[in-house]
């Protein structure tokens, strides 16, 4: 193997195994981290994205109201809870998004 060759290959993350640094799947052991369907990655990434947002304007909407001393019952309740929910959609958001920029060679989803 000559040294160009070394420096466009890298280890599959399964079978160890040099591949080409570009493809999605591993042609020796059929790893794809990425997962198979791209297109529900990336709407499961967008609704948690969306998500996110919509906690973080509750919170904000709640707490505005709370302290211009408007009548936003409910929502400065909801606003309570609004931090975690904000936490665990974007979380989930970035590992999806991880995820599907995922290859054979760099399969590490929180690098």
């Amino acid at each position: 193997m000559t040294e160009q060759d070394e420096r466009e290959t890298l280890p599959c993350g399964r079978c160890e195994e040099p591949i080409p640094r570009d493809i999605e799947r591993c042609p020796l052991c059929g790893y794809q981290p990425a997962g198979r369907s791209e297109v529900a990655i990336r709407l499961g990434e967008y609704a948690f994205a969306v998500v996110a947002v919509v906690s973080v304007l509750t919170f904000v909407g709640g707490v505005a109201g709370r302290t211009f001393g408007l009548s936003v019952g409910p929502l400065a309740r909801l606003a309570i809870v609004t931090p975690y929910t904000t936490g665990v959609s974007a979380f989930f958001a970035y590992y999806l998004h991880r995820k599907r920029r995922a290859t054979p060679t760099d399969d590490d989803t929180f690098g």
